[in-house]
């Protein structure tokens, strides 16, 4: 299943545990050449501190040819730059999750039509695809 929110969320049900379509992302992202910048596994730095919390984990990755090109148009979107997918699990379900390219570019002035904007959408799209069904 795959829910795009209202609040600028996309989120996909994937088959398989956390640490199996952890891995389905990170390698999807390998085969694609696409450099991962940062893994932070949020489950395991709770637990470190005695709190218990669901699997969650969240990779920063992109593309700095077509990212430079969205911060040249608005600076501020470097705050959500690089881009990220989260991978939990809620309720015995993994969920990948990620925020629409569309409304990053709206939160920042930059009109969604913009060809790199339009380029990251798909690319998103295509990725989650990609980790939901394995291929």
């Amino acid at each position: 299943m795959i829910e795009a929110r209202s609040d600028g969320v996309v989120c996909v049900t994937c088959q398989g545990t956390v640490p199996e379509v952890w891995e389905r992302l990170l390698g999807t992202l390998d085969d694609m050449n696409v450099p991962v910048f940062c893994t932070v596994d949020h489950a395991a730095n709770a637990e470190r501190t005695g709190l218990r919390m669901p699997a969650t984990r969240v990779v920063t990755f992109g593309n700095p040819a077509v990212g430079t090109l969205l911060m040249l148009e608005a600076p501020t979107i470097a705050m959500d730059l690089p881009l990220r997918m989260l991978v939990r699990e809620a309720e015995g379900v993994t969920v990948l999750s990620y925020a629409r390219p569309e409304a990053l570019a709206a939160r920042h002035g930059i009109d969604p039509s913009f060809a790199p904007v339009e380029k990251v959408s798909t690319f998103m799209a295509g990725l989650a695809e990609s980790v939901r069904t394995g291929r």
